[in-house]
């Protein structure tokens, strides 16, 4: 596949043809060592209509994306492979001729029947379930790419998730996700934060997989469902590889419709395999259901926002990695004994810098164009205050800070001037040597 150009993040071509069986199911199938390079137009044309109707919510933060295992591990790309719930039931041996049971019927079952009651041999089970796409390579690759492609979107700030696995908080870079109660202490509105509403693999002890499970979840951890209660009563929430018949969600959902009635606000929800007949139950409840993918959606997504400036675009963040790079390829042979080197070593320790925050901050979605603007403002506010004091040392430094964030703003690809005048304090793509120090 080759290496990402930036941010350690590896993109796909996504065909918006390989649709799933179900909401919370297969949404894509990528051969082995290939990419898939069909669009389908009805997909695309679909993944904007829906970015339209939720566009304002996105762009005022109101949007929360609530996040099934269709999204990371329950993403098929192999007919051959299957699934959690088709691996517990072979395992559990359950009798072919019996109507399939739901979800936590089926944990159920394999608890009672291959574990007398207890939940070990079943969380071991989801354990290497997990650590079969923890792994460096395709698997987590593709398990990863909507976590990693949703982080570069700023304007999402509340995730909710039944994700056993933790690939959603870290493509996130979220520290702290909420499993249990006790985690709201950490709760910080300034912050992306994630629900997990259904436990985690680090906490075994927390995981939510039987009936029996479902049944004490809501008792056991009243706030946190408190918490999913609020933002569903307050936000506009977009469901992405996540099956609209789990009981916890329906019983939650249900609860605020009934609650809130006609001022319920509407919410969305991606399916690639939407029946008609799925599409007017869901309506009826409050649920609009759209026929894409939830890739395809974050990269419409991502277009718009590109075409509005309110997101650089990729081209622009890999040329800002690749004169990173050659910029500490000067940086490492700079001659510091010289008035020359030292200027420009401390310009360039400023250009890195800035560099090195404006693609962390861009990958993790973690500012947007305004904050950028008022980091510009602060540098340049510091650029004159080291004038006054008549500093050569931090002139030269927050010129490289200033340099970076400009043309960061002005959407600049011209190349970056990787030195400083040491007299005139003025970026020079030629080396000034100075006097000797």
């Amino acid at each position: 596949m080759g290496h990402p150009p930036f941010g350690g993040r590896l993109r796909y071509k996504i065909s918006a043809d390989d649709t799933g069986s179900e909401l919370g199911g297969p949404q894509l199938r990528v051969p082995r060592k290939s990419k898939v390079s069909t669009k389908s137009p009805d997909a695309e044309t679909t993944a904007e209509k829906l970015i339209s109707r939720l566009y304002d919510d996105i762009l005022q933060e109101h949007c929360v994306v609530f996040v099934g295992a269709g999204s990371t591990t329950e993403r098929h790309y192999w007919r051959t492979e299957p699934s959690f719930y088709q691996e517990i039931k072979t395992k559990a041996n359950f009798p072919p001729t019996d109507p399939p049971p739901s979800f936590p019927e089926l944990m159920e079952y394999f608890c009672n029947q291959m574990d007398g009651g207890r939940h070990n041999r079943l969380i071991r089970e989801a354990v290497v379930r997990v650590e079969r796409f923890s792994v460096p390579g395709e698997d987590h690759n593709l398990a990863t790419m909507f976590g990693n492609e949703l982080a570069e979107i700023p304007y999402f700030n509340r995730f909710v998730t039944t994700n056993w696995d933790p690939f959603l908080e870290r493509s996130l870079e979220v520290m702290i996700p909420t499993v249990e109660d006790r985690d709201l202490a950490f709760w910080d509105d300034r912050k992306r934060q994630v629900l997990k509403i259904h436990g985690c693999i680090t906490r075994p002890y927390s995981i939510i997989a039987t009936t029996t499970d479902y049944e004490r979840c809501i008792r056991d951890n009243p706030l946190i469902f408190n918490k999913l209660k609020d933002l569903m009563a307050t936000k506009t929430f977009l469901f992405v590889g996540y099956s609209l018949r789990d009981s916890d969600f329906q019983s939650i959902w249900d609860g605020i419709v009934k609650s809130l009635g006609r001022f319920t606000k509407l919410a969305y929800a991606i399916d690639p395999s939407a029946s008609s007949d799925s599409v007017a139950h869901w309506k009826g409840r409050g649920i609009e259901l759209f026929q894409t993918t939830d890739v395809m959606f974050v990269r419409q997504l991502r277009s718009r926002l590109e075409e509005e400036d309110l997101i650089p675009a990729e081209s622009l963040l890999e040329f800002l990695h690749r004169e990173r790079g050659r910029i500490v390829k000067i940086h490492i042979r700079v001659d510091q004994r010289l008035s020359g080197g030292l200027a420009s070593a401390m310009y360039q320790d400023g250009l890195l810098h800035a560099l090195g925050d404006v693609l962390t901050s861009t990958a993790l979605g973690a500012k947007k164009i305004e904050t950028f603007e008022n980091d510009l403002a602060e540098a340049r506010k510091m650029l004159a205050k080291m004038h006054r004091r008549n500093d050569p040392i931090e002139i030269s430094y927050w010129t490289g800070r200033t340099e970076i964030l400009s043309r960061f703003l002005s959407r600049s690809k011209q190349k970056i001037p990787a030195f400083i005048h040491p007299f005139r304090f003025k970026p020079s793509q030629k080396f000034i040597k100075g006097g000797s120090l």
